[in-house]
């Protein structure tokens, strides 16, 4: 478990679990892309249960995203292989306008994750690994029939982070193993990288965020144009509150091809609220730095 010196980057990134969810309405990523970008998800939080929500804009040429994201995070304070065990769930609403007349509205499958570990290396370093599901629901929002499943897909998470002398250094990456619709439809497995380097100053954080999308296979489901696979770099500020935190990014895409989550050129907006509802409520957090 990680230390009360940084306590306060554990509770910002509680935000992070939370961001697995929902993909749009092609073949993309169900996790989309950027959506755990300046939190370190390789540190554990403190035992207790946890809510946030994430909601993001995202503009283009061709297609605009909107998505609210709340989730619960419970964090008990077990032990297990020596590691600090959480469980989150995490819901979805979604809009999505394929320009030019192509408009879909309503919840996305949940992404459930009942076992996440994160093992403290020492030196600030830290790593995690996470179990998590997206059973198939039926949803306006499918991936790929409105109204029908998009399937169901696995998804592993690994994370590295490093949280010291006021350094959040973090590579997230997730992996995602996909079965077919009812339909026989299969979405391609996906991979993706968020990643971070900020510093904090007080009650502000500072830093660089960005992250990158793969679909690693070839389906029918983008034979059309392709497999996707997206680019994007951008900002980050945060600030502590007392409690509540705010972060707030934006990114714009660098690099889109095949059927991705978001347009081409893509330039996006994220605003992400962590508040504690049981549990510890860290001095540090009011820092939201790392230290010795």
């Amino acid at each position: 478990m990680a230390g009360n010196n940084h306590k306060g980057i554990l509770f910002s990134a509680l935000l992070a679990v939370l961001s697995g969810s929902a993909g749009t309405a092609s073949a993309a990523s169900w996790t989309p892309p950027g959506v755990t970008m300046g939190l370190p998800l390789g540190s554990a939080f403190e035992p207790g249960l946890y809510v946030s929500n994430l909601t993001h804009y995202g503009t283009s040429p061709s297609k605009t995203v909107t998505a609210d994201i709340p989730s619960l995070t419970w964090s008990p304070g077990w032990q297990l292989f020596g590691a600090s065990y959480q469980a989150s769930i995490i819901a979805e609403g979604l809009e999505v306008w394929i320009k030019p007349s192509t408009y879909k509205r309503d919840v996305f499958a949940p992404l459930l994750i009942p076992l996440s570990l994160s093992w403290n290396l020492g030196q600030g370093v830290f790593v995690s690994f996470s179990q998590g599901v997206y059973p198939g629901v039926a949803t306006q929002t499918s991936l790929s029939t409105p109204g029908r499943t998009s399937g169901t897909a696995f998804e592993e998470r690994a994370a590295l982070s490093y949280l010291r002398d006021g350094w959040i250094l973090s590579a997230n990456t997730i992996s995602g193993v996909t079965t077919s619709d009812a339909a026989g439809l299969k979405q391609p497995n996906y991979f993706n990288i968020d990643w971070t380097a900020a510093h904090a100053f007080g009650r502000w954080k500072l830093g660089f965020v960005g992250y990158g999308a793969w679909d690693i296979e070839k389906t029918p489901a983008n034979a059309t144009l392709g497999p996707g696979h997206t680019v994007a770099v951008g900002g980050l500020i945060g600030y502590d509150f007392g409690g509540a935190t705010l972060n707030v990014e934006a990114t714009h895409a660098l690099v889109t091809g095949g059927n991705t989550n978001y347009g081409k050129y893509d330039t996006h907006v994220w605003a992400r609220v962590t508040i504690p509802v049981t549990g510890f409520m860290p001095a540090a957090a009011k820092q939201l730095i790392a230290t010795k």
